[in-house]
């Protein structure tokens, strides 16, 4: 089975209508994130139509509107999402939301620590959106030491902060998706010095396609897939099952 961590459902059938009706070919499932509350319905309903997937919402940092949060509460509180997600820290662009200046730093900081604290109540995996701030993501070791599991989506990061997360005692999980495609030095690095229990796939559709595509597909989980195999130097067959059995460990289904 190919498990896809991290897809987003609404913004991926604005780009194919009708793609949640022709379910991939092959044996899949998948985690939908959404971040506001008619995108949260849009994504059920959506949801509804394909293979098993497990859905959530988060606050995102690029948008770190508090708005949602009773919403989100409400969500947990009624069992009706199975992770808490994206959340985390976006410093890459020149917006007074995305740079790092003291009110950015403040108003994302405080979403991310409502949504932690969430988790470590509701007992729900969190899932990461990281970018340009892997320093202060890891300045909160304690809090996050106390959620049952950590997705860190599309991992940006280098091995030595990735190992430096796990020494922090935080029970963390690394997603690689489409640049590894692109070759990307850093997700190759993480991907082959990690321990292979702490590794998923992604896809991050409709997001960062790969090159000579207009966006990314669902069906594009087979060549995230196929090129981790080939970094870790085994076959895809084989890689299969322990990625899905880390997505089950990740996103707590298996307990």
């Amino acid at each position: 089975m190919y498990c896809d961590a991290h897809i987003h459902l609404v913004d991926l059938d604005g780009r194919e209508p009708g793609f949640a009706s022709n379910a991939p070919h092959f044996s899949w499932r998948g985690a939908a994130v959404s971040h506001d509350p008619t995108e949260f319905l849009q994504s059920e309903a959506l949801r509804a139509k394909m293979p098993p997937t497990i859905a959530g919402f988060g606050i995102h940092p690029q948008n770190p509107d508090m708005g949602n949060a009773d919403f989100l509460i409400s969500l947990c509180d009624g069992k009706k999402i199975q992770f808490i997600g994206e959340a985390g820290f976006d410093f890459f662009g020149d917006g007074p939301l995305l740079s790092r200046n003291p009110e950015a730093i403040r108003r994302q900081t405080e979403a991310f620590l409502f949504q932690v604290r969430l988790a470590v109540r509701a007992r729900l995996p969190l899932v990461i959106h990281l970018r340009k701030a892997t320093d202060v993501f890891m300045a909160h070791g304690r809090e996050l030491r106390g959620v049952p599991s950590v997705i860190l989506h599309c991992w940006p990061g280098r091995l030595e902060e990735a190992t430096m997360i796990l020494k922090k005692g935080i029970n963390a999980y690394f997603s690689f998706g489409t640049p590894l495609l692109r070759d990307s030095k850093h997700a190759i690095e993480s991907l082959t010095g990690l321990p292979r229990s702490r590794i998923l796939s992604e896809t991050d559709a409709p997001w960062q396609p790969p090159h000579g595509f207009a966006w990314t597909k669902l069906e594009h989980i087979v060549d995230v897939v196929d090129k981790m195999a080939r970094v870790l130097g085994t076959e895809p067959e084989a890689l299969e099952p322990l990625l899905e059995k880390n997505f089950s460990d990740a996103y707590l289904l298996a307990r």
